[in-house]
């Protein structure tokens, strides 16, 4: 375990991580870890390098709840050990990652940025279900923690559409995004987004309600700021 405690995990520190992940730490995932998740993961194509990232990002989960130690770790060694197939012995550097993520807290969008290279672009909505488990054992989620856990699941890649599916089997209400203020898909075109905003800008003018009941104004009044602030956005991240 030598390389754990020196460069092994020198990407959390800003090192490169192609040399430390790609070469050194290749024999802490056993033959028999490779081919367990090759069989129940087969899109991942580089093994060491999603441990590591899923369980740094998972810490991160945890440390964005407050939580370092205790329930979370349980959910990330739970995960390992059900579905991968781990053992006692096989977790020891699965906790070196958590220990090093904890002293150093690296930004979430480099791991990411790593998990998905490790999984070709698969699984996001896997890390993603595991983060909302870690994050749900202290209750309520916040607004804060929730913005955090929004960053995270663009990072990873995960579609507003797919992000409240997932939200549905966890109970929890729907995001309001600005595809969803404007009633359109993350995957709709530019014009498409355009003609619901025209639409949508035109139902609520204030012109357009001042016939109404005052509080029948009011809401179509913060309806619309709703809708011209959601395209807003959608202009700042999609470049319209």
């Amino acid at each position: 375990m030598s390389w754990f405690l020196g460069a092994g995990v020198g990407f959390l520190r800003g090192g490169p991580i192609g040399a430390v992940v790609g070469g050194a730490i290749q024999h802490f995932v056993s033959k028999k870890i490779k081919k367990k998740i090759g069989k129940v993961l087969p899109g991942v194509a580089d093994h060491p390098l999603f441990v590591v990232c899923l369980t740094a990002l998972l810490t991160r989960f945890a440390l964005l709840q407050g939580d370092g130690s205790g329930e979370s770790v349980r959910i990330i060694h739970d995960f390992f050990i059900k579905n991968l197939g781990y053992g006692k012995a096989d977790l020891e550097p699965v906790n070196r990652i958590i220990e090093e993520t904890r002293k150093v807290r690296p930004h979430a969008q480099p791991l990411a940025e790593e998990y998905k290279k490790a999984t070709q672009g698969h699984y996001p909505l896997l890390a993603l279900a595991l983060g909302y488990q870690i994050c749900l054992t202290g209750g309520e989620i916040s607004s804060a923690l929730q913005g955090e856990i929004n960053d995270i699941a663009k990072y990873l890649g995960v579609s507003p559409e797919d992000h409240n599916r997932l939200r549905k089997k966890y109970l929890l209400d729907a995001l309001k995004t600005p595809y969803s203020i404007l009633g359109i898909k993350s995957s709709d075109s530019e014009e498409t987004a355009k003609q619901a905003y025209r639409r949508l800008a035109l139902k609520y003018h204030p012109d357009r309600v001042a016939h109404l009941g005052d509080e029948e104004v009011q809401e179509a009044h913060i309806r619309f700021l709703e809708i011209q602030k959601a395209y807003q956005e959608l202009e700042s991240m999609r470049g319209f």
